[in-house]
This record gives C-alpha cells, structure tokens and sequence, in this order.
C-alpha cells in the first residue's frame, strides 16, 4: 500500500483473522503525491513450503521488504489489485494503469 501524502508505503496481509503489518517503510522519497502516477511493483517469492519473501518497490527503488513465515499454499493461480482502506476512509479515490502481471509456469 502506498501512502502519497504521509510518503509511506506498507506491506500488509489481511485474513480473516485480521490484518497484519509485515513490513513498513516511512520518508519514501520516490512516492509521488497526490494526483501523480507512482510506478509502483511488488514481487512475491515462494522460497520454501509455507514461506514467502515480499518486496516492494516505488519508481524502480526497493522501498521495502518482509518475510511472511506463515504463507498458505496456493491451490491455484489468482491476481488482484484493489484499492481502498483497512479502516473506514473518506474519500478514497485512486486509479490503476498499465498493469502487469507475471505467473510462473510450471513443468
């Protein structure tokens, strides 16, 4: 998640359980304000059953990363971006452009 005005960017998982804040990074400098494009990518690795390694990046800078140790298993392959707040928002407006979204195969 990215936060233009407070220049900060979070990597957050939520479950039904509740949400859960593995990793956050404030004074981001590459995040742009409010009404400008940030190129912004996230890139997940399974290393190792039930682990997975996040990182986040802002402009092409590595801003953040974190290790979720209790990562479930997919049981298929599924993308999806959203846009909105954990907690109740007033006037939350974004829009999504040029998505990419990469999906190993596997043999």
């Amino acid at each position: 998640l990215g936060f233009p005005l407070q220049r900060k960017v979070q990597l957050v998982k939520v479950t039904a359980e509740g949400t859960e804040y593995l990793a956050v990074q404030k004074d981001v400098k590459d995040l742009m304000g409010i009404n400008k494009a940030n190129a912004l990518r996230l890139r997940v690795l399974k290393p190792a059953q039930g682990q997975a390694q996040l990182s986040a990046d802002v402009g092409g800078t590595l801003v953040t990363e974190a290790t979720d140790e209790t990562a479930g298993d997919l049981t298929g392959a599924a993308s999806s971006v959203a846009v909105g707040a954990i907690k109740g928002a007033n006037g939350v407006i974004a829009s999504i452009d040029d998505v990419v979204v990469r999906v190993p195969v596997e043999f």
